[in-house]
């Protein structure tokens, strides 16, 4: 077990584990932050749509694509996709809430697992309002692995214009894997199950964004993506 040590942040007190940039929480009058275990994720009655969410789904034929917490120790929420290939879902927290300034520090991390990496397709990160967040974004900091391929991308968009790292790390059938990113108000350091695997000071968003996520299924099967927790941590201003 990761023990939890103590950090002071442009003023404010934090606290991380594994390595120096997981922050697990951080307290002062110049934090926002946003930590979902899924322990209670409230749903639409009607829609079934994640409340705190703005949701789009992509469904060819019949079946329904969910987004929506699980019986699991600590607390689980799983997007399904219906069963059409290209079908699933769009979602993205609501409130444009985190910024990359010379001023701030800006943590985000997940754990998560897919139940067929390589017939599904993900985006996971920050990023401007858009619905097709798969289909290009103008603004955003994510991860990304497309259908076809188990390894994940990590990326830096501006304007429409990214930076990319290729082959930062690979996925497998449902197994966990942890993924983050740390803004330190120059650069942004990603991580792959606590580890550093690329920097980027290029095509860094100007701009606030949203927690988001963009999961489809690449064939005609429902498949699965499977969120433990997501943490997104603003200290600074």
């Amino acid at each position: 077990m990761p023990q939890v040590h103590g950090r002071r942040i442009r003023g404010a007190s934090a606290e991380w584990s594994t390595h120096l940039k997981r922050i697990l929480r951080a307290v002062g009058e110049n934090v926002v932050s946003y930590m979902e275990d899924f322990v209670n994720f409230p749903v639409d009655d009607t829609t079934g749509d994640p409340l705190a969410w703005s949701t789009t789904v992509v469904e060819a034929g019949s079946g329904t694509t969910t987004f929506a917490s699980t019986d699991a120790s600590g607390g689980k929420a799983i997007i399904t996709t219906a069963g059409n290939e290209n079908d699933g879902g769009n979602y993205q927290l609501n409130g444009e809430s985190f910024e990359t300034t010379s001023d701030q520090d800006l943590y985000f991390g997940t754990k998560l697992a897919i139940n067929d990496v390589d017939q599904t397709d993900l985006f996971i990160g920050l990023a401007v309002t858009d619905t097709t967040l798969l289909g290009g974004v103008a603004d955003a900091i994510y991860f990304e692995s497309v259908d076809g391929s188990a390894t994940l991308s990590a990326v830096t968009e501006a304007s429409s214009t990214e930076t990319q790292s290729d082959s930062v790390g690979t996925l497998a059938d449902d197994t966990e894997i942890e993924l983050e990113f740390y803004w330190d108000g120059t650069k942004v350091e990603f991580f792959v199950n606590g580890s550093s695997v690329a920097t980027s000071t290029t095509n860094i968003p100007a701009t606030q964004m949203r927690v988001s996520v963009h999961f489809l299924t690449g064939e005609a099967t429902a498949n699965t993506c499977t969120i433990d927790w997501i943490r997104c941590i603003q200290i600074g201003r």
